[in-house]
């Protein structure tokens, strides 16, 4: 991408730096790439690529910049590096246009005349590929809350398992307590500390593991075309312990009911 003005490009594309959001600024010195092709590249600031044009010809360039980008790959250099480089006349082979809020409609018969032009090859909207990810995107959506209950549904599986376990181990323990006297809600008190206190320390760690968890799936389901942002919002960890809440408490809930159907007499009788 090469801009007649380097400082027109700004209009339609946006050069920042990924983890500053710094703007950057074609200049003369090198050439600035995108981030998903300086990953796969293995390239940093400073570094001298090779590039290689049309023509098979190859130029060593240093990489002065390091842009924040989405959808494809894309180095960006100034029209003076370029004549200087490849030693050839700068000329213009692509137009961006930034329409002013048109509608679908609008923007399909402005292509549809622009396609009808015999300068013009192809007319690609951006409009259109947003609503392909937006597209991807929503039915990635559907197996997100797939996941969201399936986890949910294990730590109910687990918390129930182990409350039942809890209490068949210690059934004349708790059939002791409850002939000396204890009340079912002090009952119920001693045996789901352990439970409250094992949630308490899987929401912590769940959400420390699932914060690394959420950058390592994330980096698997990317292809060499496309980036996705791994950023984790707040909201999220807020829902990630309420459900665990949620689960924990209808467990507390029926673990409460089966402690007080405990059959005193039986269960001193039963042999261990």
């Amino acid at each position: 991408m090469i801009p007649k003005d380097n400082q027109e490009i700004d209009k339609t594309i946006k050069l920042r730096d990924v983890k500053t959001e710094e703007p950057f600024t074609l200049s003369d010195e090198g050439v600035i790439i995108t981030d998903k092709l300086a990953e796969l590249i293995n390239a940093k600031i400073g570094d001298t690529i090779t590039i290689t044009t049309s023509d098979d010809e190859q130029k060593e360039i240093k990489v002065v910049g390091i842009t924040e980008n989405y959808i494809s790959h894309y180095v960006y250099m100034s029209k003076e590096l370029y004549q200087q480089v490849f030693g050839k006349e700068y000329s213009t082979n692509v137009l961006l246009i930034q329409d002013n809020n048109l509608s679908e409609d609008q923007e399909e018969t402005i292509m549809q005349e622009m396609v009808a032009k015999n300068e013009v090859s192809t007319v690609t909207l951006t409009a259109t590929t947003m609503k392909t990810l937006d597209d991807t995107m929503n039915s990635l959506n559907y197996v997100v809350v797939v996941l969201i209950i399936s986890a949910g549904l294990l730590a109910f599986v687990v918390l129930y398992n182990l409350s039942n376990i809890n209490i068949g181990e210690r059934i004349r323990e708790l059939a002791t307590i409850k002939v000396l006297g204890f009340y079912d809600r002090e009952v119920y008190d001693y045996v789901t500390r352990e439970t409250i206190l094992l949630t308490i320390i899987g929401i912590i760690l769940g959400l420390v593991a699932g914060y690394f968890l959420n950058f390592y799936i994330l980096g698997t389901c990317e292809i060499n075309m496309l980036r996705f942002e791994k950023v984790i919002h707040p909201i999220s960890y807020v829902y990630a312990v309420a459900i665990t809440l949620i689960f924990s408490i209808i467990v507390n809930l029926v673990t409460y009911f089966t402690l007080k159907k405990i059959d005193m007499i039986g269960s001193l009788k039963s042999v261990e």
